[in-house]
């Protein structure tokens, strides 16, 4: 039986970082923040592969289309003075790639100089930047390439990491170069619920193993055009990827086929791609699939840090309608999740073993009543002082989400936000929740 509490036990002993690649120095405080992405919050990216995939009949929930969503586009100022107002000190959200280059090769300088005017309104408030590249959207023009199915396309994103380093390296120290690449190969390429809704594992794994590849070309592009080190702490280009590190537990722990299914789940979603972004190979394979195995040498030394995003444990089955559930009579989220803050301690505890500091990138709930996120944060962040007081390196914390956003393939019915929004009328105030202030005291207790 696989321990599915150790990484190192489904797949081998998890690399430490690679000689000379020195970790980091820690920052000067902690980060507590906040986190969006741009295709959630902003409205009005029609030049991307969501917004065409959202309208197909049947592909997001109640036939919602993303359209205005927060219209963060215009109201990015009145959103970060609600990050300050809280009394955070960092804020992660998204370069939309499709707004600035619309065309391949050609970009856009309002587009450029929109989201410069953001990155300097977070300096104004003494809000940290923590600048995703990729959270899951695609130009159309990358996408009708092939997108990441396509090695050849990499050194297209190569080539957007190397703009957003010289036009942002000033204002920017943080940067997650992708989000979740194997939830997005999975859902979108073996799933089939996220675009271009193709239904073929062996495919997956490809897109996987390639965003984990442009990581790689993308940290060594920011590197070599962030010079300017603009939290003073030494370093000018910390580069990380955000990986959503799920615990995942046999349902029946008596069967065999249900604790070999975890453990093959537990090796190539959670194990497989953190090894690799530790510095080691690529190496992802499941059963039926065609296995890819790859050595990257640019991938050695290229993560700074992990940003691990950490929602729920899912319960495991071989046979079955639902291969995950949540465990029986617990707590659920309005999506079905279990809700398990104690969770982030052992997740914490597992991604510690592959040697990176950690930033805990997302985390939350969706509750639109707010009934259960009070305390979760409460106990959330009990879990996270007591994986810091036990040594382990982490360094900051982002709730999901600063406001209620378009999730994706659940459209709006995903209630994220310390602030609520009215996708009817965006324009209307962002209504504060009562767990907007339960963060805001957890965060000042602690600081």
């Amino acid at each position: 039986m696989a321990d599915n509490s150790n990484p190192d036990a489904a797949g081998g002993q998890a690399p430490r970082r690679a000689a000379g690649a020195d970790a980091p120095p820690a920052p000067r405080r902690f980060l507590w923040g906040t986190a969006t992405s741009s295709h959630q919050v902003e409205g009005g990216n029609d030049k991307n592969d969501w917004w065409e995939f959202e309208a197909r009949p049947g592909t997001i929930r109640d036939g919602a289309r993303s359209g205005a969503a927060c219209l963060s586009w215009e109201r990015y100022e009145e959103d970060l003075d609600l990050v300050r107002g809280l009394g955070l000190n960092a804020y992660r959200f998204s370069l939309e790639w499709s707004r600035i280059e619309p065309e391949a090769g050609r970009y856009d300088e309002a587009a450029l100089a929109r989201y410069r005017a953001m990155l300097e309104g977070c300096r104004a408030r003494g809000i940290t930047p923590i600048l995703t590249l990729h959270h899951f959207t695609n130009p159309l023009w990358f996408a009708a390439l092939g997108g990441w199915e396509e090695r050849r396309n990499l050194p297209h994103f190569e080539r957007f990491a190397r703009l957003a380093g010289e036009r942002f390296g000033d204002l920017v120290d943080y940067w997650i170069t992708v989000n979740e690449p194997e939830v997005y190969g999975f859902h979108g390429y073996d799933a089939g619920i996220w675009p271009p809704g193709v239904k073929d594992r062996s495919r997956a794994l490809i897109v996987i193993s390639n965003l984990l590849e442009a990581h790689a070309l993308a940290a060594r592009a920011l590197r070599e055009t962030d010079r300017v080190d603009a939290d003073g702490d030494g370093r000018s280009a910390l580069t990380g990827v955000a990986k959503h590190w799920v615990l995942l537990e046999p349902r029946l722990r008596w069967s065999p086929l249900d604790r070999f299914a975890t453990s093959v789940q537990h090796r190539v979603f959670n194990v497989a791609v953190v090894r690799a972004l530790a510095g080691g190979p690529i190496e992802l394979s499941v059963p039926g699939a065609r296995s890819v195995r790859r050595e990257v040498e640019a991938l050695r030394g290229s993560s700074d840090f992990l940003g691990v995003n950490y929602y729920t444990r899912w319960m495991v089955s071989a046979f079955g309608g639902e291969p995950r559930t949540a465990r029986r009579g617990a707590p659920v989220s309005d999506l079905g999740w279990e809700i398990y803050p104690e969770g982030l301690e052992r997740a914490l505890r597992e991604c510690s073993a592959f040697g990176l500091p950690m930033i805990v990138a997302e985390n939350g709930l969706a509750d639109a009543a707010d009934a259960w996120r009070p305390a979760f944060i409460r106990a959330t962040l009990a879990a996270l002082d007591r994986a810091r007081a036990s040594g382990l390196d982490v360094r900051g914390y982002l709730h999901w989400s600063l406001m209620d956003n378009f999730e994706w393939a659940d459209g709006y019915q995903g209630r994220f936000g310390l602030y609520g929004v009215d996708f009817l009328r965006p324009e209307g105030p962002r209504r504060e929740r009562p767990s907007a202030q339960v963060y805001a005291e957890e965060v000042r207790r602690r600081s």
